[in-house]
C-alpha cells in the first residue's frame, strides 16, 4: 500500500484533533461551529449550490423562489449541522433521543437467519442509523464510497468503525456483500445515486431516473428479503428510525423492485425536503429513446 501523502496525514490529524474538542465541548460550541460553517459553505464557498436548486425546482416545480430559497438553506444547514453532531460520536449521539419504528420487523426477520437487505438513501441523518445498528449490537455491513483523500477515509472508517460496524467499498468483489447476507447479516445499500447507463430507469419525482440495481439483484439471487431504513430528524438530538417492509410479487423484477423502495424515499423527502441531499446530479443520465438509439 502506497504511503499516504503528507496532505492527507494532516487531513487525518485535523479531524482527530477536531472530533475530540466537539466530543468534549458543550452543545452551544456544537451549534456555533455550525453556524459559522453554514455561513461560509452557504455564502463564500457555495460547492454546487446552483446543483441544489436546480434539484429542487426539478423535483417540485410548481413551489415558490421563496420555497426554494428557503429550503436549500434549510438543507445546508441540516447537514452540516448533523455533520458536526457526526464528528462528535459517539457522545452527541448518547445525548440524542432516539424513537424506533419497526423493530419487531427487525427482529423477527433477522431471526429467519436469510440475511437482510437494508436499502435508504442520502436522506436524513445516516450516520444517527448506523450507531443506533451499532449500539443495539446488529450485525451489519455498509457498503460505502472510498474517499479521495486517504486521511479522510481512514478517519470516517475509524469513526464508524469504532463500536463494530463493517464496511465494503463500492467497487470491492461483490463476493463480500454476498457473504454478509449468506451468514445471516444486514447488507446496507444507499440506493438514490445516479447510476448511468448500467442502472434501471424508474420514476423518481415525476422523471426517469437512473438507479442502481443492487439491491433487486442482491433479493432476487439470494432470496434475502429487503427492508426501507430511514432515520429523521424531529428536532435537533431528537431522531426518529423506521423501518419499512418491501412487499415483493412473485414475478417481481428488478426494475418494480427498484421503484417500490424509490416510492418510500420519495414520500420521506416530500414531507422533509430540507433533509435530502440534494447536491448530487441526481438526473444526470437521461434514458436512451427510439431515435437515440
Amino acid at each position: 500500500m502506497p504511503r499516504m501523502k503528507l496532505s492527507h496525514k494532516i487531513t487525518y490529524i485535523f479531524l482527530k484533533i477536531l472530533s475530540f474538542c466537539l466530543r468534549i465541548s458543550p452543545q452551544w460550541i456544537k451549534n456555533l461551529l455550525s453556524n459559522i460553517l453554514y455561513i461560509i459553505l452557504y455564502y463564500f464557498i457555495p460547492i454546487r449550490k446552483k446543483q441544489v436548486f436546480n434539484n429542487l425546482k426539478l423535483a417540485f416545480p410548481d413551489k415558490s423562489s421563496s420555497w426554494y430559497l428557503k429550503t436549500a438553506k434549510d438543507s445546508y444547514m441540516f447537514f452540516i449541522y448533523n455533520f458536526v453532531q457526526f464528528l462528535a460520536f459517539p457522545i452527541s449521539f448518547l445525548k440524542s433521543t432516539v424513537t424506533i419504528k419497526g423493530q419487531n420487523l427487525l427482529n423477527t426477520t433477522l431471526d429467519r437467519k436469510k440475511g437482510i437487505i437494508f436499502v435508504s438513501g442520502h436522506f436524513g441523518a445516516w450516520e444517527f442509523l448506523f450507531a443506533w445498528l451499532e449500539y443495539n449490537k446488529y450485525p451489519f455491513s455498509a457498503v460505502v464510497t472510498k474517499q479521495g483523500n486517504r486521511g479522510a477515509d481512514k478517519f470516517f472508517l475509524e469513526l464508524r468503525s469504532h463500536l463494530g460496524m463493517k464496511h465494503i467499498y463500492r467497487k470491492s468483489s461483490l463476493d463480500n456483500m454476498y457473504g454478509v447476507l449468506e451468514r445471516g447479516e444486514i447488507l446496507f445499500l444507499v440506493s438514490d445515486q445516479d447510476a448511468k447507463k448500467r442502472g434501471v430507469f424508474i420514476i423518481y419525482f415525476n422523471q426517469q431516473t437512473s438507479t442502481p440495481k443492487g439491491a433487486a439483484r442482491f433479493h432476487l439471487e439470494n432470496g434475502a428479503p429487503i427492508i426501507f431504513t430511514i432515520c429523521y430528524q424531529n428536532k435537533p438530538n431528537d431522531y426518529t428510525i423506521e423501518f419499512h417492509p418491501l412487499k415483493i410479487a412473485p414475478n417481481a423484477t428488478i426494475k418494480s423492485i427498484t421503484q417500490s423502495y424509490t416510492s418510500l424515499l420519495e414520500k420521506h423527502i416530500r414531507r422533509y425536503p430540507e433533509q435530502y441531499f440534494w447536491w448530487h446530479r441526481r438526473w444526470k443520465t437521461k434514458p436512451v429513446t427510439k431515435q437515440d438509439g
